[in-house]
């Protein structure tokens, strides 16, 4: 069998009992047990530090300004997606207003973009119609991802 060793003093000594070292007991030394117990989330659940913590939480969820992360949503290329690429946004009287696909109207490359833009709509909308306007939607980097389309019926 193995022999156990005895000690003389059956207790650990305390930091404070060790010469030429301090305890430790001051305010960076709380403030260093609060906040690590904080980041590893030693308080029992229903403690007043642990709701401290999930309200800090909650309000850095709920009040931090959106714009800190830049997540902003952007025109996609499938935001533009319809049976045929072309969607009617809206339209008042006379004038109706669609977005068109900017790789539907480039399939057309030799034509201009006005040009391909009229041939597509010919399809969709019966003629007599005159395109009043032509604006490019511009996404990162001035991408062209579609246009918008200004018509009027006649």
């Amino acid at each position: 069998m193995a022999r156990t060793t005895h000690t003389r003093e059956r207790t650990i000594p305390q930091a404070g009992n060790l010469k030429g070292h301090t305890t430790g007991t001051g305010f960076w030394a709380k403030l260093k047990l609060v906040v690590s117990r904080a980041i590893f989330w030693s308080y029992e659940r229903g403690s007043w530090q642990y709701d401290i913590i999930v309200l800090v939480i909650l309000a850095f969820i709920f009040l931090t300004p959106a714009n800190w992360f830049h997540d902003r949503p952007r025109l996609q290329l499938t935001d533009l997606r319809h049976v045929q690429g072309i969607v009617e946004v809206s339209h008042s009287g006379p004038i109706w207003i669609y977005q068109l696909d900017a790789r539907l109207v480039d399939s057309l490359e030799p034509l201009s973009p006005l040009e391909a833009t009229r041939q597509l709509l010919v399809q969709r909308v019966h003629p007599p119609f005159a395109i009043k306007s032509l604006q490019p939607i511009l996404g990162s980097h001035d991408v062209v991802l579609g246009y918008t389309v200004e018509v009027e019926r006649k």
